[in-house]
């Protein structure tokens, strides 16, 4: 099969949209139940997705002794979650999100060791550092180490595990896949570099198909400039969607899904993002950039090259968290028939702009449901989608070689 296009499933929590759980086709109070997880993870595998991915988080949604009222984050251990969803599948691979920061090596090695037996060799490791200054009281430290810091305790973290799964190996019974597959998302310059000495997988914001393309051949040539082949690296960029009958059909129901929202719930989302608490501040009034930059958590140039163009333009509060909230963490969010989307995703893969994407549904179930009965037959009938998978473990599924050496 010629191009063939990868699919990764982002299925963590309620959906892409913060409105999601809302929607009438959203079953927000089953993301406590393994009934859920049986449905959506047969699903996709139905779907013939490469692999399920879910996140981890370590911080507190109450620090600072507010909780967000109106946001519905549920987050559940991901390796004892994707663990249990493999009983109830035979082939899509697992990806759970684990820090190198608050992990050590030997516990990461046992960890995945042990996911790595129990799948038959459907593991993934999303490797991140953990970003989050709200992380660190939770593990009775004042505030995470610099980010420098952090990508280089990586590196060692991850050679060592790596090690660890090579002792794994020889002793016996032999790892299926020698090791679980490596993933990287991070962004920055230090995310990129140790990304193209370590993942054979990388998920990536991307909104237009340029920025995909000059993503994807930035990675490929750092991956070549450490001695590694960029054919052994899928790059799978973020990909949500809404669909309809027609265009008019899908801009609708992208516009109601945004409806769901009030001035509170978009107001809650903006001070997620911004790890700043933003509730107490009228909607009509002007964007607080000095109350903001001054009580930020993050990085404050960051945060200004957000709102500081906003605030410029007099954009009252409540409307630009509206509007921030459209088109949320930067993914490309696809709205029209099944069929363009099709078009559009092979259009991607064909102008070398990535591998594949991550579907991340813009409510759950209903989200995927409509990606898995409309789009996948499309590409399927097209040549573009396998129609059955290759092998028993993800190496297999995404094309990769056994086991391959991470370049420290």
């Amino acid at each position: 099969m010629q191009n063939q296009i990868h699919l990764w499933a982002f299925l963590q929590g309620i959906g892409f949209f913060p409105t999601g759980w809302k929607h009438e086709r959203a079953r927000p109070e089953g993301v406590f139940h393994m009934d859920y997880y049986t449905r959506v993870a047969q699903l996709a595998e139905q779907g013939r997705f490469d692999a399920i991915v879910f996140g981890d988080q370590l911080q507190s949604r109450g620090a600072g002794g507010r909780a967000p009222e109106r946001l519905a984050m549920p987050t559940l251990d991901p390796v004892t979650l994707l663990t249990a969803m493999a009983a109830v599948t035979k082939h899509i691979g697992l990806v759970a999100t684990v820090s190198t920061t608050y992990n050590t090596a030997e516990m990461l090695a046992e960890r995945f060791g042990t996911m790595e037996r129990i799948t038959g060799g459907r593991s993934g490791w999303n490797i991140v550092t953990t970003a989050h200054p709200d992380t660190a009281p939770n593990f009775g430290e004042t505030e995470l180490p610099p980010k420098d810091a952090r990508y280089r305790n990586a590196v060692e973290v991850v050679a060592r595990a790596c090690e660890l799964w090579a002792e794994m190996d020889r002793e016996g019974p032999q790892l299926p896949q020698g090791r679980p597959v490596l993933v990287q998302a991070g962004q920055s310059p230090d995310g990129r570099d140790f990304a193209a000495r370590t993942a054979e997988a990388i998920f990536c914001p991307a909104a237009t198909i340029q920025a995909g393309v000059d993503f994807r051949t930035d990675l490929r040539s750092r991956v070549a400039g450490v001695g590694r082949s960029p054919d052994g690296v899928r790059i799978m960029p973020g990909l949500s969607c809404v669909l309809g009958g027609t265009e008019e059909e899908a801009r609708a129901e992208h516009t109601a899904i945004l409806d769901l929202a009030d001035d509170a719930l978009a107001i809650e989302y903006l001070s997620e993002s911004l790890c700043c608490d933003l509730t107490g501040f009228d909607p009509l009034d002007q964007i607080p950039v000095d109350e903001i930059l001054a009580k930020t958590l993050l990085p404050q140039g960051d945060v200004a090259r957000s709102i500081v163009p906003g605030a410029e333009k007099g954009t009252p509060l409540g409307e630009f968290a509206a509007n921030f909230m459209r088109h949320p963490r930067g993914h490309n969010v696809f709205i029209g028939t099944p069929e363009q989307m099709a078009d559009m995703m092979i259009e991607w893969r064909d102008a070398g702009a990535c591998d594949g994407f991550t579907l991340q549904p813009s409510y759950m179930p209903g989200g995927l449901e409509d990606f898995v009965g409309q789009v996948v037959p499309i590409l399927q009938a097209r040549g573009r989608l396998r129609t059955d998978y290759p092998g028993a473990t993800l190496r297999e599924t995404l094309g990769l070689p056994a086991r391959e050496a991470v370049t420290a």
